[in-house]
């Protein structure tokens, strides 16, 4: 019995979702999908690609379709990945898989999804998850040769991850807000390991610039070693460091947004 995980920008309203399990269970009626989230942000390839960076390695191993894909019927090739971990990726060229194939312990095949045995005989320019993928990861779950799917793509060439690299100096990271949960906490693009390399360590503050807000944030284990209202920076559950407020909204207090730059800075001694 083969897994396939599924993520979309398309929500629940529509019929989308339900064309595209459709397909699946007509080709592979004895898969089992995992639903990992149909509310992705419309478009939003950067919140696409962090959820599921963050979920895929919870899953068992199979094929994961994904479909946040502002481009399709564009120049964005269709892809499957092949990735260390066993999982095959399907899904656009847009940076939504650069990250979880990182994790999954990187990719050892790429191929461009173009040979139309995995299609619908119609392919809408329009709707490349029902018509291409959704097929494709089928085909895929029940056996199928990824390289039969395609011809070869190099990983270099493929698109990266869809926010800048933090950037590392000797007294201070400038780094970004890449996302911002229900409870308005703000996780930055740098994990625990980077902030170790300026010497910081949990018990230690650090001036925190964003907004146009700066402030001297403890940085501690839990929200609760902080009173409540009080900021504080953590390590989440996923390994990303994080700010909070305790028992409030980070997001709307700092007036901060997705995308939005953030110095940290060690103070002095």
């Amino acid at each position: 019995m083969g897994f396939i995980g599924f993520l979309s920008d398309f929500g629940l309203r529509d019929e989308w979702v339900a064309a595209c399990k459709g397909i699946i269970y007509r080709i592979a009626p004895d898969s089992r999908i995992i639903d990992i989230s149909h509310e992705i942000p419309a478009f939003n390839i950067r919140k696409g690609a962090l959820v599921l960076a963050l979920a895929l390695p919870y899953c068992p191993i199979g094929v994961h379709m994904a479909v946040v894909d502002p481009g399709v019927g564009g120049f964005r090739r269709p892809l499957a990945l092949k990735v260390g971990r066993g999982d095959i990726l399907v899904g656009p060229d847009n940076g939504l898989f650069a990250l979880a194939a990182e994790r999954l312990g990187g990719i050892e095949i790429g191929v461009e999804i173009k040979n139309r045995r995995y299609m619908l005989d119609k392919v809408s320019p329009t709707f490349h998850g029902r018509d291409i993928f959704a097929p494709t990861a089928a085909h895929l779950s029940n056996g199928a040769d990824i390289a039969d799917v395609g011809p070869l793509l190099d990983p270099k060439l493929l698109a990266e991850v869809p926010w800048p690299k933090p950037i590392i100096e000797r007294e201070r990271i400038i780094c970004q807000v890449i996302d911002i949960d229900r409870f308005g906490t703000l996780r930055l693009s740098i994990n625990a390991l980077k902030l170790k390399e300026l010497g910081v360590s949990v018990g230690r503050p650090l001036w925190v610039g964003v907004s146009g807000h700066r402030h001297l944030m403890p940085f501690v284990e839990t929200f609760e070693d902080v009173s409540a209202g009080e900021f504080l920076m953590t390590v989440d559950s996923s390994n990303w460091i994080s700010i909070a407020q305790n028992l409030g909204n980070a997001a709307e207090r700092l007036n901060a947004s997705v995308g939005d730059e953030v110095v940290l800075k060690v103070p002095a001694s």
